[in-house]
């Protein structure tokens, strides 16, 4: 088997094994949804508690630093097994919180940081393979629920508006060389860089040109910030890099007896289209006006 029928299977094998995960995944029949037209982008909202452990999670160093690694072989769930790949480096799990009905992490074999330098290839290569799947990667202060153990996440291309926006918009070339064009999308209510590579290298050069110019701030600890993500178009992968201000919008709450305040904490899914609302009370009141402040104030380093 190849690695995309490889890891399907794992996912039906995970599913009917792991508790934590059928139980998840089912709960996906119930999840509401709501649509917002920002032509020609859509988004859509979407109701699950399930992911609050991912949109709450305290990612500041002694947090990070007192907890065990649950990407680590030895923290876990039970019986939560993974398929090795490119040549072992990494391997692939069921994410026990799906988003979607199918959803994976790809997690480094080693317990090192979250930080895409000399990985973007990694990631061109396993859109290459897993076609009809996004690759993403949330930096360690841009969604990131382990910025301190490397990983990226898949999930279907088709569940992400992104992608069809970016067909439908604009693109203004910025760079061109023989293996790899970056352009600047015009006209979606977030900015996005989009990388067209037909080789790993070129992927990688035009991100590593990039990087200086993304947002930092003067005591950041780790990279600029910044979501990456990746799938395969015919004869290249399409990547679409997301700048970020912030990590979090300035309403952002992470108690959840806080009613003035919003449980919203974007990642690559959220900015790919796909707002993730673990409160119900955030996904009833949520309307255009609350979307734009999110994504202005945490996509857009114009606004």
């Amino acid at each position: 088997m190849n690695l995309k029928e490889s890891i399907e299977a794992l996912h039906e094998q995970q599913i009917a094994a792991v508790k934590v995960m059928r139980d998840n995944f089912a709960a996906l029949q119930g999840v509401e949804s709501r649509d917002f037209n920002f032509e020609p982008m859509n988004v859509r909202a979407v109701y699950n508690p399930a992911r609050a452990v991912s949109s709450a999670a305290k990612v500041d160093k002694a947090t990070i630093e007192a907890r065990p690694c649950f990407l680590c072989t030895a923290n876990r769930p039970e019986g939560q097994q993974s398929v090795n790949c490119l040549n072992d480096r990494y391997e692939v799990l069921v994410n026990p919180y799906p988003i979607f009905k199918r959803h994976f992490v790809i997690a480094s074999k080693e317990h090192e940081p979250q930080a895409i330098e000399g990985r973007v290839g990694d990631m061109w290569e396993l859109a290459r393979e897993l076609e009809g799947y996004t690759v993403f990667y949330n930096g360690p202060r841009c969604g990131a629920s382990a910025p301190d153990h490397l990983h990226f996440q898949a999930v279907p291309t088709t569940e992400l508006p992104l992608w069809e926006a970016l067909r439908k918009t604009a693109l203004q070339p910025m760079t061109a060389e023989s293996d790899a064009v970056m352009s600047k999308a015009v006209g979606l209510p977030i900015d996005v860089m989009v990388i067209d590579a037909v080789t790993a290298d070129g992927a990688d050069r035009l991100m590593e040109a990039l990087l200086p110019f993304l947002p930092i701030s003067d005591n950041e600890e780790w990279e600029p910030r910044f979501n990456l993500l990746a799938t395969s178009m015919k004869s290249m992968v399409r990547m679409a890099v997301v700048p970020r201000p912030c990590h979090r919008p300035t309403f952002y709450t992470g108690d959840p007896t806080d009613e003035s305040g919003m449980t919203v904490s974007p990642a690559s899914v959220d900015v790919a289209g796909v707002l993730v609302m673990p409160r119900r009370i955030d996904f009833d009141r949520l309307d255009e006006k609350t979307i734009r402040t999110i994504f202005n104030e945490t996509c857009r380093v114009s606004c």
